[in-house]
């Protein structure tokens, strides 16, 4: 890691950590007041990431786009960008960085442990089907996220509703039907980006590799997620799955996105796309 990088991470990574810190009190000492608090802190954080990405850039003279750290690095400051969006359209919505920002700072912490070198950019990677590849696979990302950090809200909202005195902190999220129109835009957006990904995939590949689909262990993984996240909209479009097994599905679903960009390589050394993991 380059000097500056070094500082503006572990900024980053201390800001998040504080932020879920605070929506977890916001949530357990039933205080609705501390999310704009914590929000603030989220947008502080998304700068130093902002800054980390910044001087990897100055340092590599390429965008982070390959290894396990650079896929944390960059897959976490788009969700975190969409949270942020998302929240700044409407406040009731600040409170899903409850799950997003949980999950980006473990994916920081996991990325770190993966030795963050400074390498230079493999040859292979030197083309414009990289990034809109890439592009697309994180956007596909950062809306499962945003899927499943809403799937999260409506199983407390839900839970809270039960209750003989519903939590004051869960009366700022919408209401649950709200929150299921949203999980499901949320995964129509990542569905659709998805698919662009996995065909600017195949069409790099061929100029790679000579072949559309090599059935290369992330390939196969992409294709999982995909298929998943098809099911699911097929689900709530044709048989009406929706309310606490459309929540739930969203939340069980990235499960499929974590493992093809993370876990695949944990257990696999063959993979086509070990480029520059390290």
């Amino acid at each position: 890691m380059a000097y500056w990088e070094t500082i503006f991470y572990w900024v980053t990574l201390v800001i998040y950590a504080l932020s879920v810190g605070g929506c977890v009190y916001s949530f357990v000492f039933k205080n609705p007041r501390v999310m704009p608090k914590v929000t603030l802190l989220v947008a502080l954080g998304f700068i130093a990431h902002t800054a980390a990405i910044y001087a990897r850039f100055a340092a590599t003279g390429h965008l982070p786009w390959s290894g396990h750290y650079e896929y944390a690095l960059m897959g976490g400051w788009f969700i975190v960008a969409g949270t942020l969006f998302v929240g700044w359209q409407n406040k009731a919505l600040q409170s899903l960085a409850v799950a997003t920002i949980t999950l980006v700072t473990i994916m920081m912490g996991y990325g770190y442990m993966q030795n963050p070198a400074l390498t230079p950019m493999a040859a292979s990677l030197k083309t414009i089907w990289l990034y809109i590849h890439v592009y697309f696979a994180w956007l596909s990302f950062g809306a499962y996220s945003l899927a499943m950090a809403a799937g999260v809200l409506y199983l407390l909202k839900r839970k809270s509703d039960l209750q003989a005195v519903p939590n004051p902190a869960y009366e700022r999220f919408p209401s649950p039907g709200r929150l299921e129109e949203l999980i499901f835009r949320y995964i129509v957006f990542g569905f659709i980006t998805d698919t662009i990904m996995i065909c600017a995939g195949a069409i790099w590949a061929k100029d790679l590799w000579g072949s559309y689909w090599s059935w290369d262990p992330v390939e196969t993984w992409s294709l999982i997620s995909w298929l998943t996240y098809g099911l699911t909209i097929h689900l709530r479009v044709t048989f009406g799955w929706r309310e606490k097994r459309l929540a739930t599905l969203a939340i069980v679903a990235l499960s499929s996105v974590i493992i093809c960009f993370f876990g695949v390589n944990l257990v696999v050394n063959t993979s086509l796309h070990m480029f520059n993991v390290r």
